[in-house]
């Protein structure tokens, strides 16, 4: 299949290989807006496919594959992925319990995981209530030994203290942890830090606006959206192909879009990007008469 080439300002390649997951958090980000993807009946990519697809990718520098969901340890072909994709690759995970040390131990190889990077590659989060974080953090540990691992709490407004506990007990395991912002309403309030006031309101704006995300979000089928708000709500007429299309291409390039109001909080929050430089946000929008007139920084935290 002919190469597929990124454009080399992206950062993000998202392969969700599936939309499952063993945690039920009511906050869940796929949900936001009342969309349904965690719920889908989803055709999955066999782990040829993948292989295939995603190793005729030409990605920017320091732009690695990452493994997310749902959680990406229920695919249960991840393991033949992780051996046989040639890129590097970061993993997003809620680490379920059946997964231990030896699991990685036995892959032919560990290349995927060993890149520089100013953060752990495998990124576990910790959500209160769905798992306890002495234990996650005793299993963190363990495979630090061979991996490049660490954990991120979500800075949820009903434990925001709990964090300081987590990292007194992560320092006596030598467990690296970071706190991930919490995104979405909670008791009637917006938290996070946007670039555009209106983008994530969770209704319709009425107003057609034109996007140009720098994120490559792929769906457990292979299909490729636009952003996050068209994968978790699935908008087929929108999507920009599939990963198995001999001839895909990935445009830089603006798109109309009707949606606005309905925008993932991860597309148009304030973050660091893969260097962890702040000031990063993964799309460019412009509003109706081509510019930038409502877009503005906006921290709603407390």
């Amino acid at each position: 299949m002919k190469k597929v080439i990124i454009p080399d300002h992206y950062d993000y390649i998202g392969v969700y290989l599936t939309n499952k997951c063993h945690l039920k958090c009511d906050y869940c980000i796929t949900a936001h807006h009342n969309s349904n993807f965690q719920y889908e009946q989803i055709k999955y990519l066999s782990p040829g496919q993948w292989i295939e697809s995603l190793n005729r990718f030409v990605l920017p520098e320091d732009v690695p594959i990452t493994l997310q969901g749902g959680e990406p340890f229920l695919y249960a072909g991840i393991w033949e992925v992780l051996e046989g994709i040639r890129h590097k690759i970061d993993i997003l995970t809620a680490l379920p319990s059946f997964l231990t040390r030896e699991h990685f131990v036995k892959l032919r190889t560990l290349e995927w995981n060993k890149r520089k990077a100013p953060y752990p590659t495998i990124r576990v989060s910790y959500h209160k209530g769905q798992h306890d974080y002495k234990e996650l953090i005793r299993r963190i540990a363990e495979l630090q030994t061979v991996l490049s691992i660490g954990l991120y709490c979500l800075e949820h407004p009903s434990y925001k203290e709990e964090f300081i506990e987590v990292k007194q007990f992560a320092r006596r395991f030598g467990v690296e942890v970071r706190q991930k912002e919490f995104l979405g309403c909670w008791n009637g309030k917006l938290y996070g830090t946007f670039r555009y006031k209106d983008a994530c309101i969770g209704k319709k704006k009425g107003i057609s606006v034109m996007c140009k995300d720098t994120v490559v979000p792929i769906a457990p089928d292979g299909d490729i959206y636009r952003c996050h708000s068209d994968l978790y709500f699935r908008r087929k007429s929108l999507k920009l192909g599939n990963v198995l299309d001999e001839g895909l291409v990935i445009k830089d390039k603006y798109y109309s879009c009707d949606n606005y109001g309905t925008c993932s909080e991860c597309d148009v929050k304030i973050k660091t990007n893969r260097y962890q430089i702040y000031g990063y946000t993964s799309v460019d929008i412009k509003f109706p008469g081509g510019g930038h007139d409502e877009q503005e920084i906006k921290s709603i935290d407390n």
